[in-house]
């Protein structure tokens, strides 16, 4: 007989025939099973209360016990063991009723090695794909129980999540984009002056509640946020309330569920009253409005006071060097030649160095006078501007001597003196230029 490899199962074996018994023992010893022979029916049961079988092959008849007492100890004990009846010809009727009671097989006596051994092989296998199968189902029953938990804290985390919504809003909604069911929570609409939830939870009567002026413009903010083109959907508009009164939303959502095609089936969002917020800003914006306009007046007035002020000042300006131009125009040509005239008298030390003086004080309460070159062309005595106007026609200084009958080196003294007076002494600029700028 070949001997074949296979993994260990354990066996009772039960008969009260001690050579059938020894026998059919060996035979599955050599087969590599684990072999436990017993050979009564009590102590069958015995053995099997302190141990677990894999397979229990025992005799139908037997004195004290017989094999259904056997059998169904067996089953009790360990509902999965395998059993295996042998029994006679005339027993067929009682091996029936073993089966039904849940043997597993049968064999009659005399039972070959070979065939017995084949028996056995088929109940292991029967029983562990029963144990295999009782695996398969309690992982099923264990990943059912975990998924109906996992759903089960799903709705209970929906439901905080929702509470935590309307408890930070005016309400919560959620809109199931395939039914058209929408869901509003308690907050909702109370704040609309409804009191029964069901009076709006219609989506068409939803929309009807929309102003006329705001519902295309909030229609496709919603359908850009569905179709994925915004990451949440956020609208400012008006809805009427119960009273039929106009109450300003600010409605905030996000699609919390799309299908394999990126089609959106559920949106939830969350809604808040705003319109005092809005009438602030109505009347923050008047006030605005007001003072801008307040502003606008008070800046027109302020600019024809500038106006004014500017004229004025223009005004006092042109007088103050016109009185300027009087002053130093008396002094050069009033003054000035008398005082020169004076120099050429022949005057002694004392009257010299008061004629000094007088010089002295009058260029002093001449200066503030003389800032611009107008004022300095001013100082020119009668000669020197005769002279001046020939320089800025571009005559030389021998033409100018011609026509004024002068020596040369006279009218090169006027030119110094021009020079000075108009403080260009050390200055290397053209006088003919100067005087022709500022003619």
């Amino acid at each position: 007989m070949e001997k074949r490899e296979q993994t260990e199962a354990t066996i009772l074996f039960v008969d009260d025939e001690a050579i059938i018994r020894k026998s059919l023992a060996r035979e599955l010893q050599v087969e590599n099973f684990a072999v436990t022979v017993v050979g009564g029916g009590e102590e069958a049961i015995a053995v099997l209360k302190e141990k677990q079988f894999d397979l229990v092959i025992t005799d139908l008849m037997m004195p004290d016990v017989d094999g259904l007492g056997v059998l169904k100890a067996a089953k009790k004990l360990a509902p999965l063991t395998s059993v295996i009846i042998l029994t006679g010809y005339g027993d067929m009727r009682s091996a029936i009723d073993a089966l039904r009671l849940g043997a597993d097989d049968f064999a009659l006596k005399p039972c070959e090695s070979e065939e017995l051994a084949f028996r056995v092989r088929r109940c292991l296998e029967k029983r562990n794909l029963l144990i295999e199968l009782s695996a398969q189902n309690q992982r099923q029953e264990e990943e059912i129980e975990q998924r109906r938990l996992i759903e089960q804290q799903l709705v209970e985390s929906e439901n905080r999540f929702r509470m935590a919504l309307d408890a930070s809003s005016n309400g919560v909604w959620d809109h199931n984009l395939v039914t058209g069911a929408v869901y509003v929570g308690e907050n909702w609409h109370r704040t609309l002056g409804y009191e029964n939830e069901t009076e709006v939870c219609d989506e068409q009567f939803l929309a009807n509640l929309l102003h006329p002026d705001d519902r295309e413009r909030v229609q496709s903010l919603r359908q850009a946020h569905i179709q994925g083109a915004t990451p949440c959907y956020e609208a400012e508009y008006r809805m009427k309330n119960k009273s039929g009164g106009w109450q300003w939303i600010l409605s905030r959502g996000q699609v919390i569920e799309r299908d394999e095609q990126g089609n959106a089936l559920r949106i939830i969002g969350t809604h808040s009253d705003i319109t005092r917020v809005k009438e602030a800003e109505a009347e923050l914006n008047q006030s605005r409005a007001k003072l801008e306009q307040r502003v606008k007046a008070r800046t027109a007035e302020l600019s024809e006071s500038n106006t004014a002020l500017t004229v004025l000042l223009k005004k006092r300006e042109n007088d103050r060097t016109t009185r300027a131009e009087q002053v130093l125009a008396t002094a050069t040509k009033l003054v000035d030649p008398l005082l020169d005239r004076l120099k050429e008298t022949g005057l002694n030390e004392q009257q010299q160095v008061l004629v000094g003086i007088i010089q002295t004080n009058l260029n002093e309460l001449t200066s503030p006078f003389a800032n611009n070159f107008s004022t300095k062309l001013a100082r020119l005595t009668p000669a020197e501007i005769q002279v001046a106007s020939m320089i800025k026609q571009g005559k030389s200084t021998q033409e100018i001597a011609d026509i004024m009958h002068l020596a040369p080196g006279t009218i090169s003294i006027h030119r110094k003196n021009i020079r000075k007076k108009l403080e260009l002494t050390h200055q290397k600029t053209n006088l003919q230029s100067i005087l022709s700028l500022h003619s």
